[in-house]
């Protein structure tokens, strides 16, 4: 009984590591089908944001499995016909960070991405304080420092479609991250000052094609980066004084 037991614990983790597409993945958005995995060897040690979004034509729930540092995996349940991402903000603590699409349907591609600050293989551009600012297309990041004294990221879609853009920086809350993503052309107002819960991972989403993040945060790293679906235009993103 002991041996059948073991046997099959064995075979169901051994579902979630294979069939690698990309054993060494610098976290740029990439598809899986079902059953495929990707992994980044080593993470870095501080806050970083997942963005997983299912991708299928029908309606079939999708499932990702996330382990990291040979821990137990956790799941991540993905809605049919979603635009919007799913987020997960976590720091993977210099671990290994390996994703499988684990879901029940095989017409069930997901689309992971996964960036932070420090990321392996991934050169930021810059982001400097006034001016134009920078334009992100999907997948792209950017960083600066802020000045000591109250500044705005503003985050500026000049298209109807669906922006997505995390911001990583500050002080960290009490589950040790200091992430924050925030939807532009989304389907409804949420966050501060809306009354409105936003969904799980987000910090606000807004119905607007703009959004302005207050932040005090002294000479320190502002780091950003473009999580919006494949079929979305560029957001630009500026760095005020105010």
């Amino acid at each position: 009984m002991e041996k059948g037991t073991g046997h099959k614990q064995q075979h169901g983790y051994s579902i979630i590591n294979q069939n690698s597409v990309n054993a060494a993945w610098n976290g740029q958005p990439t598809t899986l089908q079902v059953s495929q995995n990707i992994s980044i060897p080593q993470m870095p040690n501080g806050t970083a944001i997942l963005a997983a979004t299912n991708q299928t034509t029908q309606n079939n729930q999708g499932q990702l499995s996330i382990t990291s540092g040979g821990g137990q995996p956790s799941f991540l349940n993905l809605q049919a016909n979603a635009n919007q991402p799913s987020i997960v903000i976590q720091n993977w603590n210099s671990n290994n960070l390996s994703l499988t699409n684990i879901s029940p349907n095989n017409n069930t591609p997901v689309l992971v991405q996964v960036a932070g600050p420090g990321m392996p293989g991934v050169t930021p551009l810059s982001l400097p304080i006034g001016g134009s600012g920078v334009q992100l297309t999907q997948g792209q990041v950017a960083q600066g420092n802020a000045s000591p004294q109250w500044m705005q990221l503003v985050i500026q879609s000049t298209a109807a479609t669906l922006g997505i853009i995390g911001l990583i920086g500050g002080p960290t809350d009490a589950s040790g991250n200091n992430g924050y993503v925030i939807a532009v052309n989304a389907t409804q107002n949420s966050g501060p000052n809306t009354g409105v819960t936003p969904p799980p991972g987000y910090y606000a989403t807004t119905t607007s094609n703009s959004y302005a993040y207050t932040l005090n945060w002294g000479s320190s790293l502002v780091w950003v980066g473009n999580f919006s679906p494949s079929t979305a235009q560029p957001v630009t993103i500026i760095l005020r004084a105010l």
